[in-house]
């Protein structure tokens, strides 16, 4: 079971798909691990041609759970993917993440972008939306996890396996929702960017206006999807994906 290790936090991760390909790294959303990728059917449709690297976040599945907010910073959770590549001897990748792992790629961009060459990201906008972000940093986290248990069997399945810690979850929701930064980092990014959002989702207004920030992003909507539905369409994203990442010439 293979570790990365970010100044003594331990990361899990699995690998998948084809050594010596091009590699993707893999991010989940909020509550989830890494399996997601597997079970939506994305690790199938790209084994074959592309390297795959799977991370639990921190905080999550099978990687290390500590409870101090400050420990959830964003840059911590960008070297933690870092050091999977590192772990992995991948100079460079291809990014995919979800909700908030498309927060942790906002950031790449900021903190890592000589390490990605470009970016997929869903369910998440980098439009600053300041009524949005004050609800999040004021939400009553054991409620909202209540709302999970019930909505979502990935996370009941979850913590009633004992896999979630609801401790740290609460950290790492609390400082997630101070992070400002995505905006900006799309504004400097280089590489190319695929967002794709249900239009019944929350994000889909900011994502369209994202546009307007730079020239190599590229916006797919997904009629009548929600939040939950957004992530399960391998059918429509890898393609595209394929695509953006045919037109990138590796260093």
């Amino acid at each position: 079971m293979p570790y990365a290790e970010n100044e003594g936090v331990k990361i899990h991760y699995e690998v998948d798909g084809t050594p010596g390909k091009p590699a993707i790294v893999f991010q989940h959303g909020f509550l989830g691990r890494l399996q997601a990728w597997r079970d939506r059917g994305f690790v199938a449709l790209l084994k074959d041609d592309f390297h795959l690297l799977l991370v639990d976040a921190r905080g999550h599945g099978q990687s290390d759970k500590p409870h101090d907010p400050a420990a959830y910073d964003m840059r911590n959770r960008v070297m933690d993917i870092v050091a999977v590549m590192d772990a992995e001897g991948v100079r460079q990748a291809h990014f995919h993440g979800y909700s908030m792992g498309g927060t942790i790629g906002w950031a790449t961009m900021i903190y890592q972008p000589q390490r990605f060459l470009s970016w997929t990201i869903g369910g998440s906008m980098p439009m600053l939306d300041l009524a949005d972000a004050e609800f999040r940093a004021n939400e009553d986290f054991d409620a909202y996890y209540s709302n999970a248990l019930q909505r979502n069997p990935d996370v009941k399945a979850a913590d009633e396996a004992g896999l979630q810690d609801r401790a740290a979850l609460k950290a790492a929701h609390a400082e997630r929702a101070k992070w400002r930064g995505a905006e900006q980092a799309v504004r400097v990014a280089k590489a190319p960017i695929l967002v794709y959002v249900g239009t019944e989702d929350k994000p889909h207004p900011g994502a369209l206006r994202s546009r307007e920030l730079n020239p190599n992003l590229r916006v797919i909507e997904l009629q009548g999807d929600d939040h939950g539905q957004a992530a399960r369409r391998p059918e429509v994203i890898v393609p595209a994906m394929l695509e953006m990442i045919q037109s990138v010439s590796v260093a």
